[in-house]
Formats: C-alpha cells, sequence, structure tokens
C-alpha cells in the first residue's frame, strides 16, 4: 500500500509539473510538495510559471549538482560548463547574480567572479521549486530572471508518524567512479521535531562521450544538515538549523563555461567552506489577522584556492547576517501578505601576489539592503481573482577609499487570474524587479589580465556610480485541464509567452585601447586596455514554453518546449547565454505487481546559431541526450527499502552545451540503494 501511495503521489506531481492549478490539484500538489517559497504564500503560483521537483523525482534523477535536477524543465538550464561544483542555473536567458538562490527561506548571496556558488548536495535536497522571471516583488535585489527555492530533508520527509526514524543512502555512479553516502536520524512527536543528516561525496575524473577524460571533476564534498522545531504551545512555535558544506577539488582555473578549458595544466585547488545557521519564530493565534514568521540567519562562506602557475593562496569570504518577517492576514475575500526583510554582506578577499599582477579587491566592502513589501489577492468575483503586490528597498554599497553608491528601487507587481471554465483558466501578470550592483563590480581594480608575465596587461577601473539593473516583465499564460479524454484519464496543457526588458544591464566593458605608458623603460600595467563594469545594454529576452502531461491507470506521457530568444536593443544584436531551445519528452508506466516503475526521459536541444558579433566558439550543434530509469520499493517484509537505477546519456551522446567549450559527461550509470526505518 505505502507504493502504491507513493507512486500515486509522484504521478499527481508529474501530471500537475505544467502547473495546472484546478482548485482540486493545487490541494493535491501541496500535499505531496511541502514548500516555503513567498510565491506559494501569496498564490501567485497560480499565475506564474513554477516547477516543482519533489523527493520523488530527485531520487529518479540521481543529479550530481542543483542545476542538474530541475535541467529537464522548459527554459531552465545548466550553467557553468561541466564540472557539478561550478554548475549553476540559467532561467529564461538570465544566470548568475541575475537569478537568487533561496536555502530553507533564506537568501544565499555568494555571486562572485568565476567562482562557485551552489554548495549544497542534492542528496540532503527534500525538494526544489524554480520561480520562472522576475519577482524582485516579494524577494528583492536579484531575483530579475526568477530564484532557485531549495528545501533541505525534514523530519517529515523522514518519519511519517510520530517516532524516532532513520534513513540510510548508499549512491554510486560508474562515470567518475562517484560514491556517495548519506544517513540521516529524525523524531517526530506532539510537541517537538528534529533531524539531523549528512552526506559524503567522492568523485574521480569523469568521461566525456568520446571517451575523452574529463578534467576538475575530481573531487570529495561532505555536507551536514540539522534542524529542530519546538511548538512551545497552540500559537508559538520555535525553531533552530545549522547546515555545513566542506568542498574540495582541482576544479578548471576558471570556474565557469567563460574561458574554460579541458586541460589537466589548467586546474587549481580549491577548497569551500560554506556555513549557515538560523533561529525561527512563528506565531499563529486563532486569529484571522494574525499568522507571523520571524527568522535571522548567519551564512560564512570561504572559498580558498592555490593556482600552480602563481603560487600562493587567493582567499574570497562573504559573511552574509539577515533577517526576514513576514504576516498574513485572511478575512473573506482578500489576502494579504506583509514583510520586511534585511540583510549586510561584507566581502573580505586577497589575492597571490603575481608577477603578471592580480585583481586588487576592495577593503572593508559592505552591502547592506532592507526592503518592506505588501501583497494583496482579492476575489472580484467567484471566478477571478487579482495580486497586486509593491516593494520598497533601500541598499548601500561601501569600500575603503571609494565613495557610497547609495540606491533604492521600487518593485510592483500586478497579476489577475480567470477561471474561465472548470477546465480552462487564463492568468497575466506584470513585474518589475532590479539587481543592486555588487561591491566587485564597484571596485574592482587591478589587473585583469596579462600577455604573459611582466607584459602588457589589462586593468580593472572602478565604477562606483553603477545603478542597478532593472527588468519589466509580463506574461500571459493559459492552463487546461481536460478529464475523462478517452477512459478513466487526465490531460493537462501548460502554455506561457513572456515579455522581459532588462535596463541598465551590467556589464563588463573589457576595452583593448592602451590606457598606460607603453614602453619597455615604463610601466606595461593598461598597455593591453582596461575593463570596467557599465550600464550600457538594453536587453529585451521573448519567448514561450509549453507543457503537456496525460494519465491513465499507471501511464504517464509527458512532453514540454521552451524558448528564449534575446537581442540587444540598441545594436539589434543577439546577446550571448541564451540556452538553444529545448523540447523533452517523459514516459513513465507503473507494475504494481512487483513494486516497479520504469520510464524514460527524451532531451532535445536545437542548435545555437544565434550569436553576438565576435562569438569565436559558435556556433553550437544540436544534440539528443536519452535517460531511462527504473525504481523498485517493495511492500511486502522489505517494506522500507527503495533501489532506484538510472542510465543518464544511454548512447553516451558527445555534446557541449551552448557558449561553453569543453564537451559534456557521456553515459554514466547511477545507482541508488536506500533503507528507511
Amino acid at each position: 500500500m505505502k507504493l502504491k501511495l507513493s507512486i500515486i503521489a509522484s504521478s499527481v506531481v508529474l501530471a500537475l509539473s505544467s502547473n495546472a492549478f484546478a482548485e482540486n490539484d493545487v490541494s493535491s500538489l501541496n500535499e505531496v510538495v511541502v514548500t516555503g517559497s513567498r510565491a506559494e504564500k501569496t498564490d501567485q503560483d497560480k499565475t506564474r510559471s513554477v516547477a516543482k521537483v519533489d523527493l520523488e523525482k530527485l531520487d529518479e534523477i540521481q543529479p550530481n549538482s542543483v542545476a542538474e535536477a530541475i535541467k529537464y524543465e522548459p527554459n531552465v538550464s545548466v550553467v557553468g560548463a561541466n564540472v557539478p561544483g561550478n554548475q549553476s542555473v540559467n532561467i529564461r536567458g538570465l544566470s548568475g547574480n541575475k537569478v537568487l538562490q533561496v536555502i530553507d527561506g533564506n537568501r544565499q548571496n555568494m555571486q562572485y567572479g568565476h567562482r562557485p556558488t551552489y554548495f549544497l548536495d542534492p542528496s540532503l535536497l527534500g525538494s526544489v521549486e524554480v520561480v520562472k522571471g522576475p519577482i524582485s516583488s516579494l524577494y528583492g535585489s536579484g531575483a530579475i530572471g526568477g530564484v532557485v527555492v531549495q528545501n533541505t530533508l525534514s523530519a517529515d520527509d523522514i518519519v511519517e508518524e510520530n517516532g524516532l526514524g532513520g534513513r540510510v543512502k548508499v549512491g554510486y555512479q560508474d562515470n567518475g567512479d562517484v560514491w556517495t553516502n548519506t544517513a540521516a536520524l529524525a523524531n517526530k512527536n506532539d510537541d517537538i521535531d528534529w533531524i539531523i543528516a549528512g552526506s559524503y561525496k567522492d568523485s574521480g575524473y569523469m568521461k566525456q562521450g568520446d571517451d575523452s577524460t574529463l578534467y576538475g571533476t575530481e573531487a570529495t564534498n561532505k555536507t551536514g544538515l540539522a534542524k529542530f522545531n519546538w511548538q512551545i504551545n497552540e500559537a508559538h512555535k520555535l525553531g533552530f538549523n545549522l547546515r555545513y558544506a566542506d568542498l574540495n577539488g582541482r576544479p578548471p582555473v576558471v570556474g565557469d563555461s567563460s574561458g574554460q578549458l579541458n586541460d589537466p595544466d589548467s586546474l587549481i585547488s580549491r577548497r569551500t567552506k560554506d556555513q549557515s545557521y538560523g533561529i525561527n519564530y512563528a506565531f499563529n493565534p486563532n486569529n484571522p489577522w494574525v499568522n507571523l514568521e520571524a527568522s535571522i540567519y548567519r551564512n560564512d562562506t570561504k572559498i580558498t584556492e592555490v593556482d600552480p602557475s602563481i603560487g600562493g593562496e587567493d582567499v574570497s569570504q562573504l559573511n552574509t547576517t539577515g533577517f526576514n518577517l513576514t504576516n498574513q492576514s485572511e478575512a473573506r475575500k482578500f489576502k494579504l501578505f506583509t514583510g520586511v526583510d534585511g540583510y549586510l554582506d561584507e566581502l573580505d578577499a586577497q589575492r597571490a601576489a603575481s608577477v603578471s599582477g592580480r585583481p586588487e579587491l576592495p577593503t572593508d566592502a559592505q552591502t547592506s539592503v532592507i526592503g518592506a513589501f505588501g501583497y494583496i489577492n482579492y476575489e472580484i468575483i467567484e471566478s477571478v481573482v487579482a495580486d497586486l503586490g509593491v516593494r520598497y528597498d533601500s541598499f548601500t554599497s561601501k569600500a575603503k577609499g571609494y565613495d557610497d553608491n547609495n540606491q533604492s528601487s521600487w518593485s510592483p507587481s500586478v497579476g489577475l487570474f480567470w477561471q474561465a471554465q472548470q477546465w480552462m483558466a487564463w492568468s497575466i501578470r506584470y513585474d518589475e524587479a532590479f539587481r543592486a550592483p555588487d561591491t566587485s563590480e564597484l571596485y574592482m581594480s587591478g589587473t585583469h589580465f596579462a600577455y604573459f608575465p611582466g607584459g602588457p596587461s589589462n586593468i580593472f577601473v572602478p565604477n562606483p556610480e553603477l545603478s542597478p539593473e532593472k527588468s519589466h516583465n509580463i506574461e500571459l499564460k493559459g492552463q487546461f485541464n481536460f478529464e475523462n479524454v478517452f477512459a478513466d484519464d487526465s490531460l493537462d496543457i501548460t502554455a506561457a509567452a513572456f515579455q522581459n526588458k532588462v535596463k541598465d544591464f551590467i556589464n563588463l566593458d573589457v576595452d583593448m585601447t592602451p590606457a598606460g605608458t607603453c614602453n619597455p623603460r615604463g610601466s606595461f600595467e593598461g598597455c593591453a586596455g582596461t575593463s570596467k563594469s557599465s550600464n550600457i545594454d538594453n536587453a529585451e529576452l521573448t519567448g514561450y514554453e509549453v507543457a503537456a502531461d496525460y494519465r491513465w491507470q499507471q501511464l504517464l506521457v509527458g512532453l514540454s518546449y521552451g524558448q528564449t530568444r534575446g537581442k540587444d536593443t540598441d545594436t539589434d544584436e543577439w546577446i550571448s547565454n541564451i540556452p538553444a531551445d529545448k523540447w523533452v519528452a517523459h514516459l513513465q508506466y507503473g507494475f504494481w505487481n512487483i513494486d516497479t516503475k520504469i520510464g524514460t526521459r527524451a532531451t532535445f536541444v536545437n542548435a545555437q546559431n544565434r550569436l553576438p558579433a565576435g562569438d569565436t566558439e559558435g556556433p553550437y550543434d544540436s544534440y539528443q541526450l536519452v535517460d531511462f530509469y527504473t525504481s523498485w520499493e517493495p511492500t511486502s517484509e522489505l517494506e522500507g527499502l527503495k533501489v532506484d537505477l538510472s542510465l543518464i546519456n544511454a548512447f553516451d551522446e558527445n555534446y557541449r552545451t551552448a557558449w561553453t567549450q569543453v564537451y559534456q559527461p557521456g553515459r554514466s550509470v547511477r545507482l541508488n540503494a536506500q533503507y528507511t526505518f
């Protein structure tokens, strides 16, 4: 019975992955995927494009990184090339510091240089939610492309009823000889629940599709978390949480796709230590006007790197101290969601000395942000609901020796949802969002690069006057839910179209015009020009996505397509980092008599030949990937055991994604065995 319930739950998630939101379907989805996203708390998951991946689907995919866990979603792709520790997420053509990352309700701000940003091992995830499109009205700076919400394992994921329970999980991947060991212990009773979990991953060198060695994948990853919640009485709840990651590896010297090479001589040693701890409080009396949640948190991230060609240590440390305070009210036809939040980023960085010169990072660099927002959902008539919100943020960046950068921004948002028929719903919304420039963009100086040690160099020029990036997005979405199409079955279809205009793009402008004294007796500093962050681009991102899911008895069939186009409206040129068009087909069937389900996913990615002038790496060829998976979860005396087997890139396709130079890993067999008690 447990197996049937879990597979039915998985089927519901798959059938609703296109975000159909008939009233009954939303209720079913919330029972399966528990998230704390602000989009869900304001019912914006009805009018926004939201993709959700639950624990069942994570077991099917067996991802090596958080980005891999959501790579099948339309208009969502993996960036950061092919080393899992460097990967991040592109949403509708925007990535890096234009996509906000949130873990257990707290923002993660490590977006800096070519360094990694996602440190959580997927084995400790309970679910992932991707909100596509600008959403600064709820989250503030950084959410002009969207938000990736990660929810770590909770006691509810381990223990179904009150009592003590645990889970032991062992995973193996043949490509790279990757071993992952995970353990969790949890307890629930009427007033208290807690969980302690940890994982250890050991990865070797992977192989590409042509059997070439993929350098840079060798790494170890130790992660852990602890959560404690106490329901003091009916109105008050208190919680504590701790998360830790320790990543040690030898990745490429450039940590993202720009300029990365598959060269054993271009690897560095990198050690990343990331820890987060916080306190949560909830006050929920028997009053429809008060449902208050508060939290304070601290994130400390330290990245230490050694480049053998330079020697010495590069140290980058970012400390974030933040708080969140929100309240939900509800009365008849309207809901009100209000909040105040803020954070302080403190950057401390050192660069090793070099004959060629190194970047000089700002001293005593800080960014402080405080914002307040309000959101109203109002039922105009029974079938029409409007949501209206606005947020105000004030932010200050400063560094020793430079003028402060003081800015503020309003982020309005409005949406309209119409349940035209029981089987058909439409929505339209408009959002504005912003991203404040970070301290490295404002104050970076020193050497960017040199042609050879002691030779002509390109230097960074600070720009304390940078303006924040701003986006203006409009999105139209239709959702259609059909029951009993051919038999006792269902068909769900979602289609969304968007136009996102981004103003004051912060772009690193590399000018090769000599800016120094270029003679043999003088300095060669600046003889290869300057690099300066500037507000120079006006970009327009347009596109659409369609997803259809069909369910009949044990059979699930899905098909999705995503397309994004991006142009610089000043020059009418294509802009870089826009993902190629992508089709994903999915087929799954459950064999109840043997407690097994099997499935396959096929990904078809078109060629990307829409390139900006001067691009020398493209065009990028099309490719096709096929994955297979199966899951066995016995309901007999072996209840609690679960085995997942996946074959990723089954036909060993040798391919590279758009905007990268290095080819991706080839075929891999992934096996996970877990026992929950």
